[in-house]
């Protein structure tokens, strides 16, 4: 295949709050969207992030194309015309990408070196699995699958070996999968209590199930069961959006606030937070901690999230103006407490598809927040360059 870099890109307008520069890195009539938050699909020195596109409001939807952007050169490339995954899988700020292409091949893509490599011939699993995490050593990428029972399985793929096991299963919906991304050894799942899925596809549960979901940690070869104090009784449902805090064992996520479970559009992004944790919705929680700990942001209604490959901050869409309104990324950092907004309105409408999603994630170097935003209902890739002085405002 002929890659050539082509141009997309445009420097719009600096933030009239902090200042950042926001460049759309893309233009074309499909929508693209940077895959997803929690595990940034970026290049380890931070220069090029992947991302995909396809004409269907969820670009994650297998056929899609896969992209690399170069964020200094304002470049982009077309580096595979048809992926058949559902998602693409990483290991966070490896910049290496997991996919099957169309001869059902799966592959691994360099975005640094831009090398494509076939990593098994002939794929055997079912095209059902969801490609969800990889090793940071490479080993190994972990998919999640409905069973036939209606629960979920955690299925890992040896790449070395060229096989694959079920380490994990439950009765409930498991999914948003995460290997550590320092030493592999640990892999957080999001757990949807009281709620399966039929074996045609149907979810069974409710708005008032959303409520109970809640994390836990197992060992790469799924043993070691550690929940989370994460939902009732503890705090509200988990949102679904978390990542690791580099390698302290601990995990950054966001949970739900009451009026998310209500049916009146107007009525969901009332500015009130659960009763047991009123300053915010920004938990912080390892297995051995006996409570979470809250990071006190009352005026904002965090959603997705990411934290920092050097685990000091996070990024958050924050919904505090309603929908439809300006949603704001907010950037914080974990251990002062402090927080600014980097972008006033990222131009994303929050709606139900997710090329509506901001889902805001930082570089390897901590230089700018990648983020998705459809103002005119098409999705673009954006970035914020964070300005030199931002991330010092908040030590």
């Amino acid at each position: 295949m002929n890659r050539t870099w082509q141009s997309e890109a445009c420097d719009l307008a600096h933030d009239p709050v902090s200042g950042a520069l926001i460049t759309r890195f893309t233009s074309t009539l499909m929508h693209n969207i940077n895959i997803y938050c929690e595990q940034p699909y970026t290049s380890p020195d931070g220069k090029k992030i992947a991302y995909i596109r396809s004409l269907n409001p969820d670009p994650r939807v297998p056929p899609f194309q896969l992209c690399v952007a170069d964020i200094e050169r304002l470049k982009i490339m077309l580096v595979e015309p048809e992926v058949w995954s559902f998602l693409v899988g990483t290991s966070a700020w490896s910049g290496k990408i997991y996919y099957l292409t169309s001869e059902n091949e799966l592959a691994r893509f360099d975005i640094s070196t831009l090398e494509k490599e076939i990593i098994i011939t002939s794929w055997e699993l079912p095209d059902d699995v969801c490609f969800d995490t990889v090793s940071p050593d490479h080993r190994y990428l972990v998919c999640t699958r409905r069973s036939a029972e209606g629960g979920s399985e955690i299925i890992r793929v040896d790449l070395l070996e060229k096989n694959w096991k079920v380490i994990f299963r439950h009765e409930e919906i498991l999914s948003h999968v995460q290997f550590n991304p320092v030493h592999g050894k640990d892999i957080l799942v999001q757990h949807n209590r009281h709620q399966r899925i039929k074996s045609d596809g149907t979810r069974i549960g409710s708005k008032e199930t959303e409520d109970f979901t809640t994390h836990f940690i197992i060992d790469s070869e799924g043993k070691n069961y550690r929940p989370l104090k994460v939902g009732p009784p503890y705090t509200a449902g988990s949102t679904g959006h978390s990542g690791w805090i580099a390698d302290t064992g601990r995990i950054g996520l966001t949970v739900r606030w009451p009026a998310m479970s209500e049916d009146e559009p107007s009525a969901r992004y009332k500015q009130v937070h659960d009763a047991r944790h009123p300053q915010g919705n920004f938990i912080v929680v390892g297995p051995d901690d006996e409570k979470p700990f809250v990071f006190s942001a009352p005026e904002h209604l965090f959603n997705h999230v990411n934290i920092s490959k050097c685990g000091t901050y996070f990024v958050c869409d924050s919904y505090k103006n309603g929908i439809p309104g300006p949603i704001e990324i907010v950037v914080g950092n974990i251990r002062t407490g402090k927080y600014r907004t980097l972008v006033s309105n990222c131009g994303a409408q929050g709606g139900a598809p997710a090329c509506s999603h901001p889902h805001p994630y930082m570089t390897a170097d901590n230089r700018n927040v990648i983020f998705n935003a459809d103002p005119y209902g098409i999705c673009h890739v954006h970035a914020a360059r964070i300005p030199q002085d931002f991330l010092e405002s908040l030590e």
